[in-house]
């Protein structure tokens, strides 16, 4: 029988199923931040991720120096197609942000310290940027502040209400601690310190993030803060109903690092799979005196701009395959 015989019409059999499709990946998107979350230890081996319900893509071409990606298809994210020289030119005043931890003897005991001072560059560029595209993303972010009662984190967003992320849109950024078994000092730590949304009237499921972590990139395992934050990220957006239409909420991480390295992650649930997919970049030298070509493709990512095509076809969907077609490119010439 069909489903017009019931009542029911076809555009509406359609919103019937992506929901459906939507609680399932929900709640395997709950396991997976619960299995992550068991985790004691700031890494995962790259062997065992197919039993936590991930899966780790092919690379994702960031580009080099100041040659951007080959192809942004299939990115879900196009970065900024500034040329160099008018980049450096409209960040010029953020330039005395720019950190140079080269010379610096760090403290092994002050874990983000120096980190959160090198974020600082990419924070204050984002803001400049920003100014030219004010309509293209709105950001949620923490900041540090000092008062009598000590050292409070807080939240200062575009319209600069001060609450916390999760208080203003229920999202819990991931932020971890861990110590040695019988130490009381901690040996790693890592926090999620904003988030962007494209603008609301964009209607797109994408949302990016930037975590600074105290470890380092090793070869045969991944961060669990890119984990934790990939999968805070697309829980989130799933969670909302908001984009119960979009086969695909893609998710970006920007990772600052401990040794001033840095990577992308890109991170999206795949329902053919029922995994959540992360692809990464390169590991980026974001160290010298000066912003180094790394540091400005970081740059470009961070103010990256939403792309591809994440809705479900007007033939609807295979409830096998509920991640849907692949993107398009429609990325346009200059992005900010």
């Amino acid at each position: 029988m069909s489903c017009s015989n019931v009542g029911v019409s076809l555009d509406n059999a359609d919103k019937l199923q992506y929901a459906a499709i939507e609680k399932i990946q929900i709640a395997r998107m709950k396991r997976i931040r619960k299995s992550l979350r068991a985790i004691k230890i700031p890494t995962i081996k790259k062997d065992t991720l197919d039993s936590l319900s991930l899966s780790l893509g092919p690379e994702l071409d960031v580009g080099r120096d100041d040659a951007l990606p080959s192809c942004i298809s299939n990115t879900f994210f196009a970065p900024c197609d500034w040329p160099l020289d008018v980049l450096e030119d409209r960040t010029w005043h953020e330039r005395r942000y720019w950190y140079d931890l080269g010379q610096v003897r760090r403290d092994p005991a002050i874990l983000l310290h120096y980190i959160q001072a090198t974020m600082t560059w990419y924070e204050e560029c984002l803001d400049r940027l920003s100014n030219f595209g004010p309509d293209l993303w709105h950001a949620y972010r923490y900041v540090q502040i000092y008062c009598l009662l000590g050292h409070h984190r807080t939240l200062l967003t575009v319209s600069s209400d001060q609450l916390s992320i999760k208080e203003e849109i229920g999202l819990s950024l991931p932020y971890r601690l861990f110590q040695e078994r019988g130490s009381i000092k901690y040996y790693h730590e890592y926090c999620g310190m904003w988030v962007m949304f494209p603008a609301l009237e964009t209607k797109l499921p994408h949302v990016s993030c930037i975590v600074i972590d105290s470890g380092v990139p090793e070869d045969d395992a991944i961060l669990l803060s890119e984990a934790e934050a990939a999968a805070a990220l697309v829980r989130y957006q799933l969670r909302s109903r908001t984009f119960t239409n979009h086969h695909t909420k893609p998710a970006l991480i920007a990772t600052l690092l401990r040794n001033q390295t840095a990577r992308l992650t890109q991170a999206y649930f795949d329902g053919k799979q029922n995994k959540l997919v992360l692809r990464q970049s390169r590991t980026l030298d974001v160290s010298g005196p000066e912003p180094s070509p790394d540091a400005w493709t970081l740059v470009r990512w961070i103010a990256s701009q939403p792309v591809g095509e994440t809705r479900y076809s007007a033939e609807g969907v295979n409830p096998t395959n509920a991640r849907g077609p692949p993107p398009a490119n429609i990325a346009p010439g200059v992005l900010v």
